[in-house]
């Protein structure tokens, strides 16, 4: 594993451990990342991150989270894989802003603002069972 194009960190299912992942993409992306993809970047996966917090576990039950980070030539790679409730967001009903809005229902928002800004993929794992949420920015967009 080449330490300036692939990290993995380890995180506990904490809200509190939001400070330091963002400390960690940013530092992965670096310098040769512009502010502007930096900075959607890390909304994504802090989105990504409480949604799992939050909604993948049981009240009070301890677990933890991988980031496996990765620089491609063409991409920037961030996979989250965790041992919480399996939820696929790519099937998850895309509502606009107004429907979302109008509804009032809690959530939508940040799903589909990720959606606006990365590619997703979900993959449920089984030995052990485990959800891998794999969020893809092309370099090219910058």
């Amino acid at each position: 594993m080449d330490p300036e194009n692939e990290k993995v960190c380890v995180f506990t299912n904490d809200l509190d451990e939001l400070s330091r992942i963002r400390g960690e993409v940013r530092a992965f992306l670096g310098e040769g990342c512009p502010d502007l993809i930096k900075g959607r970047i890390v909304f994504c996966l802090d989105e990504a991150v409480t949604n799992v917090i939050e909604h993948g576990f049981s009240e009070g039950q301890i677990s933890s989270i991988e980031l496996k980070m990765r620089k491609n030539k063409g991409s920037w790679k961030f996979s989250l894989t965790d041992e919480g409730i399996p939820f696929n967001p790519t099937e998850a009903k895309n509502e606009t802003w107004k429907e979302l809005y109008e509804s009032g229902a809690d959530g939508g928002f940040g799903l589909r603002s990720i959606k606006k800004v990365m590619l997703l993929r979900y993959r449920r794992l089984k030995n052990p069972p485990r959800n891998r949420l794999t969020l893809i920015h092309s370099r090219n967009k910058e």
